[in-house]
């Protein structure tokens, strides 16, 4: 293909599920742009083809109102034949998928990257518009550093194709669940996208895997991944909490904003001053694994294992056999363990069985005293005379009463010495496990400078980070930071020796509609980008509206956010 509308094809970029994406030179203006085909002439049904070009068509002219450096600009959407396309901003640099693949991104871009896409989603979220397919893929790198969202706008109809007929076209391992269900989305679904990339980008793995379709979508509905620390050693517990409200299965639970949650993270992940991202694959090299092809995750449920291909290893008859082989030893060792324990417990004597006879403490001898050459009392004597042994430890039948009994004499009698116990048998002293000492404990708020107070104890009390020292056992913490709701959290001594706590910010929502829509907005004398109808997130406070439009009166007035509570403002000029 040469040309498509007016645009010339100079090479081919890559293909995707929908269609072909091209290197493209716009004659009109001399700029080189991106085309990307989408093949809704695929579809079989004529009905459900127009219903997606009219939805397609009116998505890209959404996108294409978005104006942000971090997200690919839509110029043009166009059809020629069956073929529908739409050019965008060519981007220097490729996906974010691909640089993963090649390299180990450092710990600030890291960071970087997820800022700028969090800034991208949160702007568009603002206008009205959700990506709904917020992967690596659709996340491109402009000269390695800047972050740059794609296919805003054809996502969803990506999204609406992947449930039509009996295939999937690709798989969902970014969704959010209520995707996956098929339920309606908003913003925090984008947020739940975000999240598992940062997964991803922290620990070299996906958090949800699977070898099928079904098996992954219920582990996105109903399953936790395992914790970052635990694949990437580096990163430290408050990771696994930031990460764990962000994936949350129900929107309500995750952060209210993008951004909101990539400052959490990133304050997670520097209470480790050693952090540092790990590459793609990297936790199955752990020396804590089971094997080299062993990977930290969840246990999939267990399913009969799938036939390989003709020519395909198969990494899951290594390691059956492998954990078969280990299992074989480790019984065996068992089973030999076990034998010579009874062995040694039939063979040796219980103390009860043991002949004890009078014999002389250690510490009665007198310094000076040669000791006789045996150390046992003088053997009885017979009545024939003969000197009869004293009966051993190896005698089986135990020794008569009366022969047990020292023989009378002057001397006063002596306690009886009871034999050594068999070390087997000499109970251990046990320490204490714990420290009864106070122990410091350091605490650190997100964002800094929480007053951090314990057991409601004004003595114990501090701004973060600071440490306390605390006596051991269970406490509870509260943290207030200044426009932030108070974090509360339990924690336990010596257990917890890092306490951290994100605290949210204390926000309401301003909704602002007109009749006729289309005015301009300002809050406290700064002009808002969002023309009517718009909904506005605001720190709590009291703040002057004014809603404008060309041939109305100017509407002012004083309004007040509350937290979590939406102020519902409505002009209605035709009324007047």
């Amino acid at each position: 293909m040469r040309q498509i509308g007016r645009y010339q094809i100079l090479s081919e970029l890559g293909r995707g599920a929908m269609g072909v994406v091209y290197r493209a030179l716009d004659p009109s203006l001399g700029r080189t742009v991106a085309i990307k085909t989408i093949r809704l002439s695929e579809l079989v049904d004529s009905t459900e083809r127009a219903r997606l070009r009219d939805r397609l068509l009116r998505e890209a002219q959404s996108a294409g109102m978005l104006s942000h450096p971090n997200i690919v600009t839509i110029y043009d959407i166009a059809e020629e034949g069956d073929l529908t396309y739409v050019a965008m901003e060519f981007i220097d640099g490729s996906t974010l998928e691909a640089f993963l693949a090649a390299n180990v991104p450092d710990r600030r871009l890291v960071i970087d990257i997820l800022h700028q896409s969090a800034a991208a989603l949160d702007y568009a979220h603002t206008r009205g518009v959700v990506h709904r397919d917020v992967k690596p893929a659709n996340i491109m790198l402009h000269e390695g550093r800047t972050a740059k969202i794609a296919d805003f706008g054809v996502a969803r109809i990506q999204s609406a194709q992947m449930t039509l007929g009996s295939a999937l076209m690709g798989t969902p391992n970014y969704m959010a669940p209520e995707q996956v269900h098929g339920g309606a989305v908003d913003g925090r679904a984008d947020q739940f996208s975000l999240a598992v990339i940062a997964y991803e980008l922290l620990t070299g793995e996906k958090p949800f895997t699977a070898e099928s379709i079904p098996s992954l979508v219920f582990k996105i509905a109903h399953e936790d991944p395992a914790p970052p620390q635990r694949l990437n050693p580096t990163l430290g517990w408050p990771v696994e909490t930031v990460l764990r409200r962000a994936l949350a299965k129900h929107p309500a639970d995750r952060y209210p904003t993008c951004s909101e949650f990539v400052t959490a993270l990133e304050n997670a992940c520097n209470t480790s001053k050693d952090w540092k991202p790990l590459p793609s694959g990297a936790s199955q090299s752990l020396p804590t694994m089971a094997g080299p092809s062993a990977r930290i995750e969840p246990a999939p449920p267990i399913t009969p294992p799938a036939l390989p291909t003709a020519g395909e290893p198969r990494p899951e008859s290594r390691l059956l056999r492998f954990a078969r082989m280990t299992a074989v030893v480790v019984l065996t060792i068992g089973l030999i363990a076990f034998a010579i324990t009874g062995a040694r417990r039939i063979l040796s004597p219980r103390p009860q069985d043991v002949a004890v006879t009078p014999a002389p403490l250690p510490q009665q001898v007198q310094p000076n005293a040669i000791p006789p050459p045996q150390a046992a009392p003088q053997p009885s004597t017979s009545p024939t005379g003969a000197a009869t042994p004293e009966p051993g430890p190896s005698q089986a039948e135990p020794a008569k009463p009366e022969q047990a009994k020292p023989e009378p004499s002057g001397e006063a009698p002596v306690e009886p010495v009871k034999p050594p116990l068999p070390e087997r048998l000499v109970p251990r002293r046990t320490e204490k496990p714990v420290s009864d000492e106070p122990q410091p404990v350091r605490f650190v708020t997100s964002p800094p400078s929480g007053t951090v107070t314990v057991d409601g104890r004004s003595d114990q009390s501090c701004t973060a980070p600071c440490r306390l020292t605390l006596s051991p056992g269970r406490h509870s913490m509260s943290a207030v930071v200044a426009g932030h709701r108070r974090g509360l959290q339990i924690f336990e001594v010596p257990r917890d020796q890092d306490v951290f706590i994100h605290l949210e910010r204390s926000v309401g929502t301003l909704t602002v509609r007109s009749d006729p829509a289309g005015a301009s907005i300002t809050i406290n004398g700064n002009a808002r980008s969002e023309k009517t109808p718009a909904a506005i997130t605001l720190p709590v406070g009291r703040y002057s509206l004014e809603v404008a439009k060309e041939g109305f009166k100017k509407d002012v007035s004083e309004i007040e956010i509350r937290d979590s509570a939406i102020t519902n403002i409505n002009v209605d000029w035709t009324s007047r």
